[in-house]
């Protein structure tokens, strides 16, 4: 398998085109245009791997997302959320007890989960379920939950070097992280990648997944980091399938840029991708994607909603947590989807406390399946005249005006009768 340096965060460009190079048909990793964002850091410092930055301002998702209300109902204690992704930096600030063992499904499968050589995954996961620490305004969506890391590809040493090379994952790392994590007790499963080839693989470690109570929450594409062999790929595995929620981006003032995401069918929910401030490999901070909308990051909000709603009701199905995310995201026409955010962009708050009575417009509720339209009885039309209720009335009515006329009729004819004979006199011989 091929390998492709990425020396520095600057380096990134392109990443997706390697994939599709090294013949995985990776084609929505969105990592190639996340460079970090230089004003947004403090004293204007870039974000390297070997340079602690703390990002101080407050996140500008807490005030778009409504957070501080969602906080007041789930923080998502007691969830679990597997990141299917390039590991986890477990030495970074914003992780202290926050992580739980984790799988490499790569190689041979030695290589610790819980190391991020590359920054992707740190990224994700910080998005989800970074911890406050202090001088740092990066806070995650869940900052409750758990992480659990699933290193599904690596970087590889160079001349016997650490280095940041890239080796690609394959759908196989992929899914087998997957089913991992479903086994090992993660609710939510964060997958920010899309993949246009092997759909039986992913079709089953969705299905395996969902069987078990967790729900795959996926990339819906990146224009931007998309095989340039294969500018606008059909499907977007595993975010299309049954099971699962295809997750586009959009910029930083909710706009969705065609640039930047990918439309279609596929598309079930949005979120924020443009200027991230989340955990980095450097065991700090830094923002992410100032110019663009990364689907990653977004597909990482959508899950860290997921774990809120999954801590509130635990007792749900995650169809029941998927309807509640897309039924209360924001949206034009609360009757319609799009093609280019699905149901809208999401609203943790509104999900929390959303009651479903089977009755709202939008997407279809699994607690209120729709029911199969009952035909109409048949109905018999006579091209008969209709009885008219009061014939019987009418007959008797007639018959009395009728014997009436009769007897006048005949007391009349008698009449004159008597009336001749006294006008003739007797009669004489």
């Amino acid at each position: 398998m091929r390998t492709r340096s990425l020396r520095n965060a600057a380096a990134m460009v392109g990443l997706v085109a390697m994939l599709g190079a090294a013949g995985t048909g990776i084609s929505g990793m969105a990592i190639a245009d996340e460079t970090p964002t230089g004003p947004a850091v403090d004293a204007g410092q870039q974000c390297t791997p070997g340079s602690q930055v703390l990002v101080s301002g407050a996140s500008y998702l807490v005030e778009r997302l409504g957070l501080e209300e969602a906080w007041t109902l789930s923080r998502g204690r007691g969830v679990t959320v597997a990141v299917v992704d390039s590991g986890v930096e477990a030495a970074n600030v914003h992780f202290a007890d926050a992580l739980v063992p984790g799988v490499s499904t790569f190689g041979d499968g030695t290589a610790p989960a819980a190391d991020d050589l590359f920054g992707h995954g740190t990224a994700v996961a910080g998005l989800i379920a970074a911890r406050p620490a202090e001088g740092s305004g990066v806070v995650g969506i869940a900052p409750e939950a758990k992480i659990m890391p699933v290193r599904a590809f690596e970087s590889a040493p160079e001349d016997g070097q650490s280095s940041r090379d890239l080796v690609a994952p394959s759908a196989a790392s992929v899914t087998s992280g997957i089913r991992w994590a479903a086994d090992h007790g993660a609710q939510i499963i964060n997958v920010s990648l899309s993949d246009d080839q092997s759909a039986d693989l992913y079709a089953d470690a969705v299905a395996y997944a969902h069987a078990r109570g967790s729900l795959v929450i996926a990339s819906a594409g990146n224009r931007n980091t998309a095989n340039a062999d294969s500018p606008d790929p059909a499907h977007f595995y595993p975010g299309e399938l049954p099971g699962a929620l295809a997750v586009s981006a959009v910029l930083k003032d909710g706009t969705w840029n065609a640039d930047s995401s990918y439309a279609g069918a596929h598309v079930d929910i949005a979120a924020p991708g443009q200027s991230m401030p989340s955990a980095y490999i450097s065991g700090g901070d830094c923002v992410f994607n100032g110019d663009s909308a990364s689907s990653s990051y977004a597909t990482a909000v959508v899950s860290g909603a997921a774990a809120l709603v999954a801590a509130r009701y635990p007792t749900e199905s995650p169809d029941q947590w998927a309807f509640r995310l897309t039924q209360s995201a924001m949206r034009v026409s609360p009757a319609e989807r799009s093609d280019t955010v699905g149901w809208g962009e999401v609203r943790p708050a509104e999900a929390l406390s959303l009651v479903d009575d089977g009755a709202l417009p939008g997407p279809q509720s699994p607690a209120f399946p729709s029911a199969t339209p009952t035909p109409e009885p048949t109905r018999t039309i006579s091209v008969d005249a209709d009885a008219d209720p009061l014939d019987p009335a009418r007959a008797i009515v007639g018959w009395g005006f009728g014997t009436a006329a009769t007897i006048s009729v005949i007391t009349l004819l008698l009449a004159r009768g008597r009336a001749r004979r006294s006008s003739a006199g007797p009669s004489t011989r």
